[in-house]
């Protein structure tokens, strides 16, 4: 999740927070994904060749995070 601007109007602003604008600014998603799944290795599996399924967006937000949710999947 991506804050507004600061200097970004009131209009702009609630359009980015209702997900009418979504961010196209760097960095690109598959640098995030990438960085997430390598930071990760050795945490949440022993490597990242282990995930087989990802689900990555960039969204704008009051508060700049990053949230991840890991799921086993069993056989």
């Amino acid at each position: 999740f991506f804050e507004p601007a600061k200097s970004t109007s009131k209009k702009k602003k609630d359009q980015m927070l209702e997900g009418v604008i979504h961010p196209t600014k760097k960095p690109d998603i598959d640098n995030i994904a990438k960085a997430v799944l390598d930071a990760l290795n050795g945490i949440a599996y022993h490597d990242d060749r282990q995930v087989i399924r990802l689900a990555v967006a960039k969204c704008y937000s009051q508060q700049a995070r990053l949230e991840i949710e890991v799921r086993k999947i069993e056989k």
